[in-house]
């Protein structure tokens, strides 16, 4: 019988992380007060002279941006604390670098007192040394003994797993990977749960078809090849000595997807306290142009291909709304609303993503989410190319590279659909932040646009 694959420790991980930054803070102020009490002889301080702890304020921000961008905090370091408390140690030489170039251009450097900076700094490399094995206590008590959470998912052949593996049989989960539509591609990711390398065993003539499976998830993905073995040079990867085949990547590691997500809330968070007024207009606008609730709700594909109910403001009579998306809008559609055409041209319909975005259904940028039953011409999407599916293993956005680029509105030629596909794969691939917030201000550009209705 099929095991019950593990449950996601995203939220495991994530509390690891914010502990981790919170104990090198807690030491990097500890080291500074204490040599503040060593070189003066008090906690006070010095008239005239920064307190200790000022020093540490000055270089702590600093250290946590470049120790997470430098990796100080992956659960790769889990276990390795040589390599862990060496680029500890480097993240706080480039946090003294910078702070001390921020001092030198202040013209304060007179002020502070070398002695204390010196010793506090030599404290601090010290103590975020030694605090690396309590991380490692943390992460076992937090994430468990593996952290890396692997399913092996069987397709019709015989095989061992390995104790570090769940094991899942997908005909227990009732998944075809033939069968490539939105249901089954919910069922393979609620069928792995919340791993983060999915491992399939099938017989060879499956292997194109989980190929194409693999990709709608945000976890890694390989396909077991024994034939391969005689090629050991050539194996890409290993599950327990069999070389595997890795189809799908997991575009973003755990590190890029918390800095997504810290991202997400720094934009969204001011952008809804910001936009309320127009938020309010939204909703009375739409109370008042007929009966029927302020906001529409429809089912769209989320990452992993799970579904969501995404939020916006309702622009059709309410008699005429499409739930299912069976027929997308088209220009002057006769089931728009006058103050619905309003909303769509200004982009103001899509606002209340806001809130799928703040509930953690999606991202400021990504692929824009569909409905499941879309369609490109008389195609539903993932008929028209097999890489649709690539697009769902990151969450998808309130806006993205495709729209920017102008490929929006009706897709009514399969061409339609294969240009947005582009662009959202081109996305995924090259994700960065900075091409985030690129998108973000070429969309104030496009926020007003001929094909928006």
């Amino acid at each position: 019988m099929a095991a019950k694959p593990a449950q996601s420790k995203e939220a495991a991980r994530l509390r690891l992380y914010l502990l981790s930054i919170m104990l090198d803070m807690l030491v990097l102020g500890l080291a500074f007060a204490l040599a503040n009490l060593l070189v003066l002889g008090s906690l006070i301080g010095e008239p005239g002279k920064p307190h200790g702890l000022v020093m540490a304020a000055m270089i702590v921000p600093v250290y946590v941006l470049i120790a997470v961008h430098g990796g100080v905090y992956g659960i790769r370091m889990i276990g390795n604390r040589r390599a862990s408390a060496a680029k500890a140690v480097w993240s706080l030489a480039q946090a003294v670098m910078l702070t001390l170039f921020i001092i030198y251009l202040g013209k304060i450097a007179e002020q502070l007192s070398r002695l204390t900076f010196m010793v506090g700094l030599a404290l601090s490399a010290g103590g975020l040394i030694a605090v690396r094995p309590l991380i490692d206590r943390l992460a076992i008590w937090l994430v468990g003994a593996v952290p890396h959470i692997t399913v092996l998912l069987v397709d019709g052949v015989e095989i061992e797993t390995p104790r570090e593996a769940w094991r899942v049989d997908a005909q227990a989960i009732g998944f075809d990977p033939t069968a490539r539509d939105a249901k089954m591609a919910e069922r393979l990711a609620d069928g792995v749960g919340g791993a983060e390398r999915v491992v399939v065993a099938c017989p060879a003539e499956r292997i194109a078809d989980w190929r194409i499976a693999l990709t709608s998830l945000s976890a890694k993905g390989e396909i077991l090849v024994p034939e391969m073995r005689q090629f050991v040079p050539a194996k890409v990867s290993a599950f327990a000595d069999h070389p595997t085949l890795v189809v799908a990547g997991g575009p973003l590691l755990f590190r890029d997807r918390l800095l997504k997500r810290l991202f997400d809330l720094a934009i969204c968070v001011p952008a809804i306290l910001a936009l309320s007024p127009i938020l309010i207009f939204g909703a009375l606008a739409v109370k008042l142009s007929g009966p029927g609730p302020m906001f529409f709700r429809q089912q769209r594909l989320g990452r992993d291909a799970r579904p969501f109910m995404i939020l916006k403001f309702r622009t059709m009579h309410m008699a005429l709304s499409d739930l299912k998306a069976d027929k997308l809008t088209e220009k002057d559609d006769p089931r728009v609303t006058r103050i619905g055409a309003f909303l769509r041209r200004t982009s103001i319909d899509e606002l209340p993503q806001l809130f799928n975005v703040l509930k953690g259904d999606m991202s400021i940028v990504g692929p824009r989410p569909h409905a499941p039953a879309a369609k490109a011409a008389q195609s539903l999407y993932w008929e028209v190319d097999e890489r649709y599916w690539a697009r769902h293993c990151i969450k998808p956005g309130m806006t993205g590279l495709a729209q920017v680029r102008g490929h929006r509105g009706p897709t009514d030629r399969h061409e339609d659909l294969i240009n947005r596909l582009q662009s959202d794969l081109e996305y995924v691939t090259n994700w960065s932040i900075w091409r985030d917030l690129r998108i973000i201000v070429a969309t104030l550009r496009v926020l007003a646009h001929d094909n928006a209705f």
